[in-house]
């Protein structure tokens, strides 16, 4: 244990006779909200909204009592280290170790700031704990597929996982995990005790993710130019999502079938993809790549769709296939790692590594009527187990327990 760097000052007046300082890092939120951004948002929404005896502070590169997001933002985001970032990120990739200074640098100033702020516990959402100092410290560790499958990841991220995150994940008095499978595979890898390592899996933001009207979703449909029937995935174009075996299945389909269902891919370019983004280009007859959406765009597309596509190699939870199924898309999706845990009996289940099998899945899919309507129904069920007010109570639960140790 490097106690130095969660434990600066004595740990007194940590009780229940006064409210918890709890520090959230925060900075995802600055950014376009992609998966971690989102569950940072809604999670922090409901432990504000549930939890009045702590007092939340949130981390933007200074503290604030103010849950904010790139969807609203305040002005006090402009502060000095914001600007460094902003004008110093077109060089990071240039100069060596530029980045790395930097991230040093930030994490001095968070080492103050969060000393004198008094932080109880710190909460670290996304994998590695930065300079916040605090009594006590919790992790999420969403999936280990930097570990076990690190050809799969920017060389750059690899190796700052390799020199940050075994070293801090050890200061951790206790990690949060999204699934029961990431548990497993954290006692495993990283030798924690099982009452070291919580799973507090994620939820669906029910107000956005949900049934909508049929003119509200035509109206995306015509301004994004979407046919009229297709098949959907949504995910970053990167290895794991096993983009390349959709597209051959999707290609084996009977003509027919291509003629009446395309395939829309949404979703961040992602890396380690120049393969995967020429035939997408090839297959521009069939397939369209829209890059990016915002929620609300995002919610309607799902129920836009006639069928949801997820051969994933490898979840840590699957957020979008809860996401789609909420909507009351019906979904296949892969019989791998968390997916069959999280999805249970309302998906359509497929073997990633068959790409026989993923075709003929999809085939089913889209000639069975019946399948689909059984699938919405049963998908809807099974997404609504997830909410983020489950999620929130299950983490103030996490504070206390590490308030005791």
């Amino acid at each position: 244990m490097h106690c130095g760097f969660r434990r600066p000052w004595p740990e007194t007046g940590m009780g229940r006779d006064r409210p918890m300082r709890i520090a959230i890092n925060a900075i995802p939120l600055l950014s376009k909200l992609t998966g971690i951004g989102n569950c940072i948002y809604n999670l922090s929404k409901y432990l504000l909204e549930l939890d009045q005896n702590n007092k939340y502070f949130f981390y933007y590169g200074y503290f604030s009592r103010k849950l904010q997001s790139s969807r609203e933002p305040e002005e006090d985001v402009r502060e000095l280290q914001f600007t460094i970032l902003k004008k110093s990120k077109p060089y990071i990739k240039k100069i060596p170790y530029l980045g790395e200074i930097i991230k040093k640098g930030l994490e001095d100033i968070n080492r103050l700031r969060s000393q004198r702020e008094k932080i109880d516990v710190y909460y670290e959402p996304n994998y590695i704990p930065t300079g916040i100092r605090a009594k006590r410290l919790v992790t999420t560790v969403h999936d280990f597929s930097f570990h076990l499958y690190p050809e799969w990841h920017p060389g750059d991220r690899i190796n700052y996982f390799r020199k940050y995150f075994y070293e801090r994940i050890e200061q951790s008095d206790i990690i949060t995990t999204d699934s029961q499978f990431i548990k497993e595979q954290a006692r495993e890898i990283l030798g924690f005790s099982a009452d070291r390592v919580a799973v507090v899996p994620m939820g669906i933001e029910t107000s956005l993710f949900k049934k909508y009207a049929e003119e509200e979703v035509r109206a995306l449909k015509t301004r994004l130019r979407l046919p009229e029937h297709f098949v959907l995935f949504v995910g970053s174009i990167e290895p794991r999502k096993n983009i390349g075996n959709l597209l051959q299945a999707y290609m084996r389909l009977p003509a027919y079938l291509k003629r009446e269902y395309k395939l829309v891919l949404v979703g961040f370019s992602g890396w380690k993809n120049s393969a995967i983004m020429d035939l997408i280009r090839q297959m521009k007859e069939h397939v369209i790549f829209l890059g990016y959406l915002n929620v609300i765009e995002l919610a309607l597309i799902y129920n836009a769709a006639a069928v949801f596509a997820y051969p994933s190699l490898y979840e840590g939870f699957g957020l979008p296939p809860l996401e789609a199924m909420a909507c009351g898309t019906p979904v296949m999706v892969s019989k791998v790692t968390s997916l069959p845990e999280i999805c249970g009996e309302g998906v359509f289940y497929c073997d990633p590594y068959q790409v026989g099998d993923i075709s003929e899945k999809m085939k089913i899919m889209l000639e069975d009527e019946s399948l689909r309507r059984r699938l919405q129904a049963a998908g809807k069920k099974q997404a609504l187990k997830y909410t983020w007010e489950g999620a929130a109570r299950q983490m103030i639960r996490v504070f206390e327990k590490v308030q005791a140790f």
